[in-house]
């Protein structure tokens, strides 16, 4: 894959080879569970992101109605918060609009609360961090480990 910037084409054919074996051109890496396009908008990685959601609100409107807030929130940890967080430090600063307002619907749902109610205060109420707080809590633990020297070598400078 090669990455280029969102503006230019890529017009000419390179064949690049690795021990006689010529690699073949993609728009898409999928690596360790984050998925990465050549312009490096992040769009693939949003979409995976927004697939795996649906079947949370399924599961959380079904379930609203017999468990308790604090359980519903376990329920949001186990299958939203892990998909949304795994990564966010290389993709977050994206643009994750439909990512967050898929994950205020989860939110207002959790709650029984209507789709024009103030999201922010769930959040709030509920102590759970937004998509935004998310990427800034994950970049501070990185850069923290980075500080102290508690990243693999490849990451050393």
């Amino acid at each position: 894959m090669l990455i280029t910037k969102q503006s230019i084409p890529l017009d000419f054919d390179m064949n690049i080879s690795i021990n006689n074996h010529i690699m073949s051109k993609v728009d898409n890496l999928k690596y360790l569970g984050v998925v990465s396009d050549n312009k490096l908008t992040w769009n693939s990685q949003i979409a995976q992101v927004k697939k795996q959601t649906p079947q949370a609100c399924r599961a959380l409107t079904r379930l609203r109605h017999y468990l308790p807030i604090n359980y519903l929130i376990t329920v949001y940890y186990s299958l939203v918060f892990s998909h949304l967080q795994y990564g966010i430090s290389t993709w977050g600063s994206a643009s994750t609009y439909l990512l967050k307002t898929i994950q205020n619907k989860i939110i207002r749902l959790i709650t029984f609360s209507s789709y024009r109610s103030n999201a922010e205060k769930l959040y709030a109420q509920l102590k759970i961090l937004n998509l935004n707080d998310i990427y800034k809590l994950q970049t501070a633990k990185l850069m923290h480990k980075f500080k102290h020297d508690c990243l693999p070598s490849v990451f050393k400078y």
